[in-house]
């Protein structure tokens, strides 16, 4: 505050002063003694018109203190009749006063003398809040900006609030964002190859039903359905509207699945991709990508496009199998143009190889020298879970086709051609450097598509519905090349792999995958032979005993610790969650062990139990059946913790 006055006073002080001394001085001449009195009375009025002077900032802040005093903050007269309610709390919170409006809107007539107005604030506490801070809060249907003041009175602090009334304007904001656009692309998937005893007339009479059923559903959500192809359907929501479907959990997906005809199931699913947007183009065009990565994770699901990747509803059931193969003809055709045009061709497996990804590479190496291309296989044989495999490999006749990284980036050109089999995720991959460096990448994978996928591929092969890699790259091979001649030991190493992802032909086996059994078979594989790829040591048959006896059981899925140190210790619980699922009432298990301060789980289940998103929601990933993740800087009893939280909330959501 500035006191621009007082200095207009002095001026006029010194001035009465000037005058005065220049009289005096005249008396002086006239009358000395009268000079005296003057002079003397002359120093008392200055030296109290200096001390007023000085002293007469601090006496009118003073005065304005007073003031406010009077007009307090909580004068009944002037707040009582705000157009808004208004409260007043002290220093700890608690209120002092409040308007009759703030009585009668806010705390609807009840407020007791220990009450606190953090109640009214959506639970902040006032020293919580800045000076300049507007608050939003719902108080009984209606919505208010609360601004806040600061003072002091009496030497105590006190915080008035400012109740302004919004509900008009929230109530819009609140229309305005339900009301956004969303799309639901919805595809009939297994229909054709679920069954095969259904005539046409039949089938068509499936689908005019389930269409009956979609268009009930979509009805039942005030939403619009349209059918854009044979097997495609478009739905048009609201935000709202999309809210309840959610917490419905998308019940069509079950409608259509347990759906029956004439006494049997008609085995059709549902695939379902949704996403928002600020347009309707833009809506739809998210909703293809989500439809895509619902299919990628082997259909019977509803994927949702957020702002972080993809939520996921459903998906609890096995993954649809294609009977046809007219998919695996043109990606053998156009595999086989890749190779030709190719230098040189370089085989990468996911981290931490196993049967199913050697098996794999083994394959795709023999259709390669079948064209007369160089081929390599690139993979650390020291970390490798297939090190028996290997070792036969190389003692059969490719032994100069398995090689390790760095001889693989010295091989590398622009014309080489990279093919990732067993993984399609990027941070998976065994050899990032190799994977960064290739400019012309093949993926081949049978698990659930993530949303972290390798993007780049020119060939992205991807089949959820298949067991295994080596089934997969059986497949392809007559496609690659009609006059190729399988080793023996090429068979086998690809019979173990489908035999390690399938446990021994129990889990997620198919019409297809024993045709690529039969092929093998046909091609000399020797099933003796291949068991003995699974043998174990003596040392590691103990420790995998030991781990099986410490497990415990948890809602019927069991849990064990590795607390033991082992360079076989990934093979050791792997074979042991393997070996749990034999266990009576056991739908699923988990076996955890520490390594380079990180906690790894493996997770196995027969497909009752979807291992995949379990893993999933603890950053991993893998199959419905086989799945496994890796928690850095975790201890074991936090990883546990979190283990059994996240396997709840799956019976929670699926139940």
């Amino acid at each position: 505050m500035k006191f621009k006055g007082f200095w207009y006073d002095g001026l006029l002080i010194s001035l009465a002063a000037a005058v005065s001394a220049v009289f005096i001085v005249m008396a002086v001449f006239v009358e000395p003694r009268l000079a005296i009195a003057e002079g003397i009375a002359f120093l008392i009025v200055c030296v109290i018109a200096v001390y007023r002077a000085l002293s007469a900032k601090k006496r009118y802040k003073r005065f304005i203190a007073k003031t406010s005093r009077k007009l307090d903050f909580t004068d009944n007269k002037v707040l009582s009749n705000y157009p808004f309610p208004v409260a007043v709390c002290d220093e700890n919170g608690y209120i002092t006063w409040y308007s009759d409006r703030f009585l009668n809107e806010i705390s609807l007539g009840e407020i007791t003398a220990t009450e606190k107005v953090s109640k009214y604030l959506g639970g902040r506490k006032p020293d919580s809040i800045g000076d300049d801070e507007e608050i939003r809060v719902s108080v009984n249907g209606k919505h208010y900006i609360v601004y806040t003041v600061r003072y002091i009175s009496g030497g105590k602090k006190y915080c008035g609030f400012y109740y302004l009334d919004n509900t008009a304007l929230r109530q819009t904001e609140i229309e305005y964002y339900d009301s956004r656009p969303y799309a639901v692309l919805i595809e009939l998937d297994n229909l054709d190859d679920s069954r095969s005893d259904f005539r046409d007339s039949e089938r068509t009479e499936i689908k005019s039903q389930i269409e009956a059923s979609l268009d009930n559903w979509s009805e039942s959500f005030d939403s619009v359905l349209k059918k854009i192809s044979d097997d495609r359907y478009l739905v048009v929501t609201e935000k709202k509207n999309f809210t309840r479907m959610v917490e419905d959990r998308f019940s069509v997906l079950e409608t259509v699945r347990n759906f029956e005809f004439k006494g049997k199931k008609s085995g059709a699913t549902l695939s379902v991709g949704v996403s928002s947007g600020d347009t309707i183009k833009k809506c739809e065009k998210g909703a293809r990508k989500s439809l895509e990565m619902a299919l990628g994770r082997g259909g019977n699901q509803v994927a949702i496009k957020t702002k972080d990747g993809y939520d996921y509803i459903g998906g609890v059931s096995k993954s649809a199998e294609k009977r046809t193969k007219v998919k695996s003809r043109v990606v053998g055709s156009a595999l086989s143009e890749l190779i030709k045009s190719s230098s040189n061709v370089i085989i990468m497996g996911h981290s931490y190889t196993d049967l199913d990804a050697i098996g794999a590479a083994a394959g795709m190496a023999c259709a390669v020298q079948s064209f007369g291309t160089p081929v390599y296989i690139a993979t650390d044989k020291k970390k490798s879970l297939a090190s028996r495999l290997i070792e036969k490999l190389e003692n059969e006749g490719m032994g100069d086709v398995i090689t390790t990284q760095e001889n693989a980036l010295e091989m590398l050109d622009k014309k080489s051609l990279l093919i990732v089999v067993d993984t399609h995720i990027e941070s998976f991959v065994e050899f990032p450097k190799l994977y960064e460096k290739a400019e012309t990448r093949v993926i081949i994978d049978h698990h659930r598509r993530a949303v972290t996928d390798i993007e780049s591929a020119v060939i992205f092969h991807h089949d959820p519905g298949a067991s295994s890699a080596c089934e997969m790259v059986t497949e392809l091979l007559p496609y690659i090349n009609s006059e190729i001649n399988i080793t023996k030991t090429v068979a086998e190493a690809l019979l173990a792999g489908i035999m390690l992802d399938t446990k021994d032909f129990v889990i997620g086996t198919g019409v297809r995958t024993f045709e690529a059994a039969a092929f093998l078979k046909d091609k000399n594989a020797d099933t003796v032979s291949v068991k003995k790829l699974f043998a174990n040591s003596l040392e590691i048959n103990k420790l995998r005993t030991k781990v099986i006896s410490e497990a415990e059981s948890y809602m019927r899925c069991a849990i064990s610790v590795a607390d033991f140190s082992s360079p076989d210790i990934r093979i050791i619980c792997a074979q042991a969650a393997d070996e749990l699922l034999k266990v009576n009432d056991i739908k699923a298990s988990f076996v955890m062990f520490e390594s380079n301060d990180m906690v790894c789980i493996s997770a196995r289940s027969f497909g009752e139990i979807n291992v995949q998103i379990i893993m999933e929601s603890l950053g991993g990933g893998g199959h419905q059946t086989m799945a496994a993740c890796q928690l850095k800087g975790c201890k074991i009893i936090t990883a546990r913790e979190k283990l059994e939280r996240a396997i709840k909330e799956f019976f929670e959501i699926n139940s």
